[in-house]
């Protein structure tokens, strides 16, 4: 089964290198294969034949020996789990089918075909992670995969029994999987060996980051992009080149002083430099409005190449990105 898709080609706006025609580009259709949906239906006392059976499906996670009895006794214990038998019922009832994700990541690979023909398309799993709020979606050989216990919606009561921070909650929601999924394919496409300890370095790197997740998901908005709420947008937008002025005249480009950076770069509720009405990460809004200027400053650059590149000072350079005060 194949998918299509046209881009709509924009003229004259800053975002016009995104809308490009994939009219005849063709990929296979995303089957999200739901293993934890199949895990959770296994017959407890035949879990041995069970896995196995499930295991030509879901080699990237049952990888291990089902001989060992360890192996085993560690499966049956996550499976007895009360929390996460719990939690795997609440997927259920909240994802019961994930058809708008798979058209999500459908039209993402199509764009991906269009910046990348040569690659293989990635397949897609969901998960139970058990909680794994740093890693949602993990990108691991060609497969992405999916903790759909993190995506449950910033009310569900279990983050919050878990004590993670009230900030970061509005972020566990279906309409971050798709973006989730393209920012961890951007990492992956990074050398982190070649990324450079400075600042402007990290800077780049995030804003590298986000061009290639929205080259992926043209529609995104920047609010779901950034990870800011609509108010943080303002503000960043209203108050761009005073960030960018803060920065030059604190010599704190090429800091390398792990405790500025994780103050611009870091999860925080806000950016403590600028008070508690600023969004946070506020290296990555700037790093993105680099990029910005840089690929449509250069057209010549295609995504291939602005991944490849790890000379930040030069795409600085070459970018003319001068915010107006």
């Amino acid at each position: 089964m194949y998918f299509l898709i046209l881009s709509a080609v924009s003229c004259g706006s800053d975002q016009s290198r995104f809308y490009v025609d994939v009219s005849k580009i063709k990929v296979e259709k995303v089957n999200i294969k739901r293993y934890e949906r199949e895990l959770f239906s296994i017959d407890r006392d035949h879990l041995k034949s069970g896995l196995e059976n499930l295991q030509p499906e879901f080699p990237m996670f049952l990888d291990g020996d089902l001989n060992d009895t360890l192996n085993l006794i560690r499966i049956s214990n996550y499976l007895n789990d009360t929390v996460l038998t719990a939690t795997s019922r609440d997927c259920e009832n909240i994802f019961s089918n994930l058809t708008g994700l798979e058209e999500e990541l459908t039209n993402a690979f199509v764009h991906y075909r269009y910046y990348f023909p040569e690659r293989l398309q990635p397949g897609a799993y969901t998960y139970i992670s058990g909680f794994d709020y740093e890693n949602p979606v993990r990108l691991n050989e060609n497969s992405l995969l999916i903790a759909l216990d993190m995506y449950l919606g910033a009310e569900y009561p279990r983050y919050k029994n878990l004590g993670l921070p009230q900030y970061i909650l509005h972020r566990f929601t279906n309409e971050n999987i798709a973006s989730d999924c393209m920012k961890e394919m951007a990492r992956n496409e990074t050398d982190s060996r070649r990324i450079g300890p400075d600042l402007l370095d990290l800077m780049v790197n995030e804003g590298k980051t986000l061009w290639y997740c929205k080259a992926m998901i043209t529609g995104i908005s920047d609010s779901i992009l950034l990870d800011f709420s609509k108010k943080q947008l303002i503000w960043a937008d209203e108050n761009e080149a005073n960030v960018w002025a803060f920065i030059i005249e604190n010599s704190m480009l090429y800091s390398q002083d792990i405790q500025k950076i994780k103050k611009l770069i870091g999860e925080a509720p806000f950016t403590s430099y600028f008070g508690d009405d600023s969004p946070p990460r506020l290296g990555h809004y700037i790093g993105w409005k680099i990029i910005e200027s840089y690929m449509i400053k250069n057209p010549e650059i295609t995504l291939a190449e602005l991944m490849n590149s790890y000379d930040a000072q030069e795409i600085l350079n070459n970018s003319g990105y001068k915010p107006r005060l």
